[in-house]
């Protein structure tokens, strides 16, 4: 995760837990380098190459959850994350892409007030 993706996410967090106190919302920390060891290690204890970088815990129309991959220009999704997203969507987990605060926002927006599965 860049200096940039890191300053997003933690303003995105802020804004989400000031908007919706009582709902869960976690990172998924399978960004940044490490070393082999330790890449290793998290790898045994299930880390997976590719799941989003926040996940808000609350079922909603339909939807298990909410995934949120941050990044920001130019940045694109990984091959890790072209091959996650579909699945997650697949198994009935809203997946939302995010680059900008108001993006997110809006996800977020349209997550709790969407339709189911549309």
């Amino acid at each position: 995760m860049t200096d940039k993706e890191h300053q997003l996410q933690v303003a995105c967090v802020r804004w989400f837990k000031l908007q919706y106190p009582k709902s869960i919302i976690y990172a998924v920390p399978n960004g940044g380098a490490r070393n082999v060891i330790v890449a290793a290690k998290l790898k045994a204890e299930g880390v997976l190459a590719g799941v989003p970088d926040l996940f808000v815990a609350e079922a909603q129309n339909g939807f298990h959850g909410l995934y949120i991959e941050m990044k920001v220009k130019p940045n694109r999704l990984s091959n890790h994350q072209k091959r996650i997203i579909p699945i997650l969507q697949d198994k009935g987990y809203y997946v939302s892409v995010c680059y900008t605060l108001e993006e997110f926002i809006d996800a977020i927006r349209t997550y709790f007030s969407t339709a189911p599965f549309s």
